[in-house]
Parts: C-alpha cells; sequence; structure tokens
C-alpha cells in the first residue's frame, strides 16, 4: 500500500466508528425524547382524570347536601304547613265551596311533598347506598309514573354482586344521564336495561326504542344539550377505567354499552 493511502485506510473505519456512533446516539436521543414525551402524556392524563374526580366528588357532595336540605327543612316545613292548614281549616266548619278550596290547597301541597321527595331522591338515593345499583336501578323504574306511557325493562343477572360504592353511584349517574335524554329529547315508549358479568367486567347496556339522533354529527358539536350529556357520560366512564359504545340515529334509538372492571 503506497504511503498517500495510508492515511485513507486508517481514517475509514474511524470515521465509520463515529458515523455509527452519532447514529446511535441519535437513535437512543429520540427513544428517550418519545418516553419522556409519553410519561409526560401519562402525567397529564392523571392529572385530568384526578381533576376530573375532584369536580364530581364535588358535585357529589353539594348533591348530598341539598339532598339532606330538601328532605330535612323543606320537606319538613310543607309536611308541618298541611297539618296547620287541616287543623285551622276543618272541613266541617267551612261551607262547600271553602271546602273544596281547602281541599284543592292540601291537595297541592301532598303534590309539592311529592315532588319535594322525588328531587331529594334523584340527588341522593337512600336504596343506592343501603341495598346497591340494582335495587337503585328497580327504584328508578317504579317511580315512572303509570300514565307516563313509558314501558322500563330490567334484565340484571341474580348472581351480580354489590360493586364499590363509588362505581355504583357513578354507574347510577351515568343510566339517570341516558334516562333524561330518553325522558327529554328521544319521544320513547320503551327502555330495556340489562347487566349481566362477563370475567372480571360489568357489561350495563340502555336502549330505548326513541327518535335518535346523528351520533357522528353530534361529536362533532358540543353544544347542544344531549352532546354535553354525552361528555358527562364519556367523564364517568373514564373515571371508572371503563369503555363506552354508543349508538344512535334517526329513527333507530338510541343504545349504549358501558363496560368497566369490578373492583376487588
Amino acid at each position: 500500500m503506497s504511503a498517500s493511502l495510508l492515511p485513507l485506510f486508517i481514517l475509514t473505519p474511524v470515521m465509520l466508528v463515529l458515523a455509527l456512533g452519532i447514529v446511535v446516539f441519535v437513535v437512543r436521543y429520540q427513544k428517550r425524547l418519545l418516553a419522556h414525551q409519553e410519561q409526560v402524556r401519562v402525567l397529564q392524563q392523571v392529572k385530568q382524570l384526578q381533576l376530573l374526580e375532584a369536580v364530581i366528588e364535588a358535585q357529589e357532595t353539594e348533591r348530598r347536601r341539598l339532598a339532606q336540605d330538601l328532605h330535612d327543612e323543606v320537606g319538613g316545613m310543607l309536611v308541618l304547613a298541611k297539618l296547620q292548614l287541616t287543623q285551622v281549616l276543618p272541613s266541617g266548619t267551612l261551607h262547600e265551596g271553602s271546602v273544596a278550596a281547602s281541599e284543592n290547597v292540601k291537595n297541592t301541597l301532598e303534590e309539592v311533598i311529592s315532588s319535594v321527595r322525588r328531587i331529594s331522591h334523584d340527588l341522593m338515593p337512600v336504596i343506592l347506598e343501603k341495598m346497591g345499583l340494582w335495587h337503585a336501578l328497580e327504584a328508578l323504574r317504579r317511580a315512572v309514573p303509570k300514565d307516563a306511557n313509558l314501558e322500563i325493562i330490567l334484565g340484571i343477572e341474580t348472581d351480580i354482586k354489590r360493586l364499590q360504592p363509588n362505581q355504583e353511584l357513578l354507574l347510577y349517574r351515568i343510566i339517570q344521564e341516558l334516562f333524561s335524554n330518553t325522558i327529554k329529547h328521544a319521544l320513547a315508549d320503551k327502555i330495556e336495561i340489562t347487566a349481566r358479568q362477563i370475567g372480571n367486567k360489568i357489561s350495563l347496556v340502555y336502549q330505548d326504542n326513541g327518535l335518535g339522533f346523528n351520533y357522528s354529527q353530534l361529536q362533532k358539536s358540543k353544544n347542544t344539550a344531549v352532546g354535553i350529556g354525552l361528555m358527562n357520560l364519556q367523564s364517568r366512564v373514564a373515571l371508572l377505567n371503563g369503555e363506552l359504545n354508543f349508538f344512535s340515529e334517526p329513527g333507530a334509538g338510541t343504545k349504549a354499552e358501558i363496560i368497566v372492571p369490578i373492583l376487588q
């Protein structure tokens, strides 16, 4: 080998090693950068979920307070007012017109008392805390007035055990939101709610035969009441670490399947 080629022969492998070293460094740097970005994304997601959980917990605390105030204070005052009206205006001392007016007032008070109890129950159903989600759904079904022309069918597997209290509350709120959307917007006359256990998960399916809506178009616009309701559903399902499968089309009703893991 000539003397002129010797430096090139020596430098070539050195340059190749340096180039390979640079490539390895860049690849490792990119991997570390991607790993860091993933950690940031996970932390942001966790932070968002923690913030969401705090907001929902604050809402539930306020609901408990309002339910307690309605039941104990407002409800008690209305019952007392009805009792005082009965004592002040005994039917035997009034003429026919006054008796009718008195009875109308009493009936109105009774309706208001029933409404206060219903609102208090909706805010924080006692049966949910004492007997669990499945009994609370049965109570929700029975609470529908007969003249509402709305049939509610429950299909709950008898061997499903009680879930964690926080899980049951979130699932109950999800069903409430779906139920509210059906009542306000769907003009349905039939709702089916089924629940079954699949391995270590619970599948809860809600379906109505109402008008339905364009779900894909609604996802693009979150300004409607239904859109906001769907965002509430998705938020609660996220806190349950679950999965929401939603289907709705005009004229085809609405169906929602919520799949959540069973916490031990």
